[in-house]
């Protein structure tokens, strides 16, 4: 096992490295040219000279024109403020939120087009593998630095960390349907303090099957792996790994004026702990739902979306007292898709989500659902992005229906050429009890920078403030964290 975890890591260092020859393959929708021996070098010469608005520096102009092809594998939907509350889990990359925009609100319908500018340097931008009708885009990032609280809790003490973050990508080239897959771990470790080490890892695929012109299906699986927060309300003081899988299915129909999807799910998660205490949170929340939309374009399309849920415990027992949490419940919501594309483009909703639990002797776990993700390109260099997000998890506190977790976050990314991108974020949690009184605020702030050294090199640094705060006594805590290192990519 130990063996196949170092070659998964070092397989992408070692493509980055490869002789530049191999790099240089050119691969039509990415970095590079169709013409790779320059011989119409004149021609696209002017041809960009043409293109470039009068004022604006080649360099520049040639950053939002190399945005990389979007990979429905790595979108994120609504919000996690800058982390889920409760896991040990990195920041996601900027152009995930884009990503996710650009899937809901297509281009053919006002949506994001590679004018808005990526949040990522374009001077090394991934010319990827070709394999087959297939593109694979390895990616290492290995950083080292300081963090002042290594295990997120009210007693965490500092340290030095390091982090090695494998990222790789593979996205189809068709000239129908879409296929995506996608691979991301992190591991952080702490010299000092080997007994707060964290690991996280994500796996997901995307399957788009355009049938007819009317007639669209959708097919989506992921796994994650991340671990509980000491300082959550829910730990045991042991570590806990979080275990979630999700799948989806879903057929979207054009019938005029009116969009119709209909699609089914199932999102199953795991508590692994070391603790002789076996974790009775173990559940899967299958459903089903039905959404109605606008399909008529314009800047404002309005839409409507019903889902029944069915959440079944592993345990019959989840808690001490012997609580039956198994629930029957549903979802409604409203929303509008924004289209004023490409200046601002992106979804929004709100609605009502309750669970009716089995147990007499619990109250029903229900609240107010909004969902939303939206991107806003104020000029040619700099994007804007904003989420807010809702989620819904169990519970085997005794007298807890379960947890409402309401996050949100807005993140700046501007380029400062070709080469140097920064960004700065603000995210934040709030997480709230049904059936007891406990509450977790977690609030964000993030800064980084990323410098291409060369067209396969960039150096990253960033530093994070993190600051939670419990109704609970002794579970407030801070951290600041900086890091800094290489990011290497083909």
């Amino acid at each position: 096992m130990t063996r196949f975890l170092t070659c998964i890591i070092c397989l992408p260092l070692a493509i980055a490295l490869a002789e530049p020859s191999f790099a240089q393959t050119a691969v039509p929708g990415l970095r590079g040219s169709d013409d790779p021996g320059r011989a119409n070098a004149a021609d696209d010469d002017a041809r960009e000279e043409a293109e470039t608005p009068a004022g604006v520096n080649p360099t520049q102009s040639n950053v939002f024109a190399l945005r990389p092809s979007v990979n429905i594998a790595e979108e994120e939907d609504g919000s996690t403020g800058l982390g889920a509350a409760g896991r040990v889990q990195p920041v996601r990359p900027f152009s995930d939120r884009i990503t996710a925009v650009t899937r809901a609100v297509p281009l053919a319908q006002g949506g994001i087009d590679d004018t808005v500018f990526g949040g990522d340097t374009t001077f090394d931008a991934p010319d990827g593998i070709r394999l087959g009708s297939f593109i694979l885009t390895p990616q290492l990032t290995v950083t080292a630095g300081y963090t002042d609280n290594t295990s997120r809790s009210a007693t965490g003490g500092a340290g030095s960390l390091y982090r090695i973050a494998p990222d790789i990508s593979l996205t189809s080239d068709w000239v129908r349907h879409q296929f995506d897959a996608s691979l991301r771990g992190s591991y952080i470790g702490y010299p000092g303090n080997p007994d707060d080490d964290d690991i996280f890892g994500s796996a997901a695929a995307g399957l788009r099957l355009d049938i007819t012109e009317a007639t669209r299906v959708d097919a989506d699986i992921s796994y994650s792996i991340s671990r509980e927060e000491d300082g959550s309300a829910e730990s045991l003081g042991n570590d806990t790994f979080i275990h979630e899988g999700n799948i989806d299915l879903g057929v979207t129909r054009n019938v005029g004026l009116l969009a119709a999807t209909a699609a089914v799910g199932a999102d199953r998660r795991v508590y692994d702990s070391d603790s002789t205490i076996e974790s009775g949170r173990d559940n899967t929340v299958y459903s089903a739902s039905l959404r109605l939309g606008s399909n008529a374009g314009g800047l404002l399309s309005p839409f409507a979306q019903g889902s029944l849920l069915f959440r079944r415990f592993d345990q019959t027992c989840s808690d001490s007292i012997c609580e039956i949490r198994d629930a029957d419940g549903y979802e409604l919501r409203g929303g509008l898709a924004i289209a004023a594309g490409p200046k601002l483009v992106g979804e929004i909703s709100a609605g009502w989500r309750l669970e009716d639990i089995e147990d007499s002797r619990l109250k029903n776990l229900s609240g107010l659902v909004i969902d939303g993700s939206l991107v806003w390109s104020p000029s040619r260099l700099t994007t804007v992005t904003a989420g807010v997000g809702t989620s819904f998890d169990a519970t085997d506190i005794d007298n807890a229906s379960g947890s409402i977790i309401y996050s949100g976050d807005l993140r700046l990314a501007h380029a400062f050429s070709d080469r140097w991108v920064g960004e700065v974020g603000l995210g934040y949690n709030y997480r709230t009890y049904e059936g007891v009184a406990i509450e977790e605020n977690t609030l964000t702030g993030f800064v980084g920078m990323t410098y291409a050294l060369t067209q396969n090199v960039a150096l990253t640094a960033n530093y994070i403030h993190r600051r939670f705060d419990s109704s609970q006594d002794g579970g407030d805590y801070t951290e600041n964290a900086i890091e800094a290192g290489l990011r290497f990519r083909h």
